[in-house]
Order: structure tokens, then sequence, then C-alpha cells
């Protein structure tokens, strides 16, 4: 049957939160794509830190880190998050601020078993997400989603484009926003700010409602921290837009431009 609707004032896009410098809206599939080592797992940890402190149903699928992997980093992110990228900070105090985004998921994820699917019923049956309504999923990375074809498992190179397909229909079947890493052809590390830098088929880009692209605007600091810089590749949301981060390295955290002011240069 058609679908059908009545002239009004819809707000399909309207966020329900912004968490890590993005707003997240229900139903949304965003690509987060860099080249390795840029901060993308570490991005994605922060925005599941910020969701889960404000009460959002929040979870990183991850098919490369363990959960303890991913429980250093978010401890080396609050040390950042209170005292900036190079200054000590008491462990009495991390854990306090920890404790915010105690319900927080952390999912080692299998590459030849969790697919979407699974990873939706583990979320559901498993974690009491809603079965409709806001929550944060992230998932790292895309193109290692499994996806059982007619043959059998597909293989990396093949599988990104329909793994986009299911996360954006999961993110419409149940209202939750996904967020999910994505690779870089290699040829474009160091440069490209358009779709065809995308690792995958032309299904990627098709799929996604936004994507951005992480990438280095400078050389990286002798105390681990870089200069970066976002942009906007696509968005169903609203007009593109660039703008700066830095990466502190150490503690893997990836700052925005109005914490910026805690980099102390003389660690550089």
């Amino acid at each position: 049957m058609p679908r059908s609707g009545t002239l009004g004032n819809p707000q399909p896009y309207t966020s329900f939160g912004v968490f890590a410098g993005l707003p997240f809206w229900g139903g949304g599939l965003t690509l987060l794509a860099a080249a390795p080592g840029i901060g993308k797992t570490s991005w994605l940890l922060r925005m599941l830190f910020e969701a889960a402190s404000a009460h959002i149903p929040s979870v990183i699928g991850c098919y490369e880190h363990t959960p303890e992997e991913l429980r250093y980093r978010l401890f080396l992110q609050t040390e950042a998050k209170l005292n900036g990228p190079h200054a000590r900070v008491s462990q009495e105090k991390v854990e306090t601020a920890l404790v915010r985004a105690s319900e927080a998921v952390l999912l080692s994820l299998n590459a030849q078993e969790d697919t979407v699917r699974a990873l939706e019923d583990t979320l559901i049956h498993e974690y009491a997400f809603p079965v409709m309504g806001a929550a944060l999923v992230a998932v790292d990375y895309l193109n290692r989603v499994p996806v059982i074809g007619l043959t059998g498992m597909m293989q990396e190179d093949g599988r990104s484009g329909e793994a986009a397909a299911s996360l954006r229909e999961m993110a419409r079947r149940r209202g939750w926003a996904i967020i999910a890493a994505a690779a870089l052809k290699s040829e474009h590390f160091n440069e490209g700010d358009d779709l065809s830098a995308l690792l995958g088929d032309e299904r990627v880009p098709y799929e996604a409602d936004r994507i951005l692209i992480i990438r280095r605007s400078g050389e990286v600091r002798g105390c681990g921290c870089a200069s970066l810089e976002v942009i906007t590749l696509k968005d169903r949301t609203g007009p593109a837009r660039r703008w700066a981060m830095q990466f502190w390295g150490k503690r893997f955290y990836p700052a925005l431009e109005v914490e910026m002011h805690k980099y102390d240069s003389s660690h550089a």
C-alpha cells in the first residue's frame, strides 16, 4: 500500500540530544569516516559517554576492541575532560565522573557471527533497549559487520553497502540514532573530501543520512596531540559545514573547539 500523509509541520530530524558536538535524531544513520589512527573510535566513545550521562540508552558494538580496552580509553578520556591533555588528575575524581555513564553498554562483537539483526535482538532482549524510542547505537566499524549472502558470508570489500542498508533499516524500525565508523580508501587518507573516498560499494553513501570525514590538519605533536578538521560530505538534516577539533592522543580524547584552550603548548 502506498504511504500517505497530511500536510502540516513535520519534524523528522528533531534531535534528542547533542553528544560530543553532534546532534542525533531518531531513525538516522551517520557514517564517520577517517584513516586509521585519526580518532574515530575515540569520538564514538565520547558520544557514548555523554549520551549515557544524559540517561539515553547507549551502546558501542565494537569488532576491533575488547570492552576492557574501551574502558581504559574511557578512563583516559575522563582524565582529559577533567584536566586537559597533559595535567594529572586524581583517580578518585575520574572514577566519580565515570559513574555518570555507568549504564553505557560496551559490546565486543564477532565479525563472523554478530550481524545487524543479532545486535538488534541483543540490545532489546538482553539490555532492555526501547523497542521504539530514543537510543544511541555506535558500531565500530561498518566494514567488519558480517553479512550473509546467498552463497554464505560476503567478503569485507563487498559487504559494507548491505551493512549500511541494514543499519539504516534498524534505525528507522526502532527510532534509534545509529552512528558507524567507516573506512576510507587508502589513496584518500591524506586528501579527498567527496563521497568516492569511502571504502565499499555505491550503496554506502546512498544509505547514510549524514556522512562526516575526519582528517589531520597538521603534524602530530611530540606530546601526541594533533589538529583535526571535520568535513560534512552529506547531511540530510541541514547544510554542510567544516569545523576544527583536536585529538589529544595520549588520552584518546577528541576535543571540541570550546575545549582547545585547555591545550598547553609547553608539552608539544
